[in-house]
């Protein structure tokens, strides 16, 4: 069975207001979420087998700080189009995945991720920064993965880890 995770970015800064929106870093609280959440992942087998991304500076720290807290060296693509994405666009980012893959990680921005969640889950579900959303889906080859191939099998946000 095919596993597509989904991340929010960790929390970013909003220190410095003159930086734009694709360019801002994380804070504290957001690095100390990323290596927190990875450390879940990783106590519970949930590491994918290939990465894709949108390209701001958020989402490439978020998986940085969680690559190394993981200890995780897999396949990483970062894409313009996953920035601010919708939820289709985001589905059509897992489409493109090679079935040769088993497990993807999306790692991107709401409102998309949210939608994208909510969607599957057929109801409204809030997806904080640095939450994890993990799917079952039920299909041959990710060209075919849709939102009625896919079961929500588990939602982490990172207020709810133990420290």
């Amino acid at each position: 069975m095919r596993r597509l995770m989904v991340l929010r970015h960790a929390k970013s800064s909003w220190a410095d207001e003159s930086i734009r929106d694709h360019d801002r870093p994380l804070n504290p609280r957001g690095r100390d979420a990323a290596a927190q959440m990875a450390r879940f992942m990783m106590q519970r087998d949930l590491l994918p087998e290939l990465i894709l991304s949108s390209d701001s500076t958020r989402t490439r720290e978020t998986i940085a700080i969680w690559s190394k807290a993981a200890n995780w060296e897999g396949d990483v693509e970062f894409r313009a189009r996953l920035y601010h994405a919708s939820s289709g666009t985001l589905l059509d980012a897992a489409r493109s995945a090679p079935d040769t893959v088993e497990d993807v990680m999306l790692v991107a921005h709401n409102p998309g991720i949210e939608d994208l969640v909510s969607r599957v889950g057929s109801r409204p579900i809030e997806i904080p920064t640095a939450a994890l959303a993990v799917f079952d889906l039920d299909c041959g080859s990710w060209s075919q993965a849709d939102p009625e191939s896919m079961s929500l099998a588990l939602l982490q946000r990172p207020r709810e880890l133990a420290d």
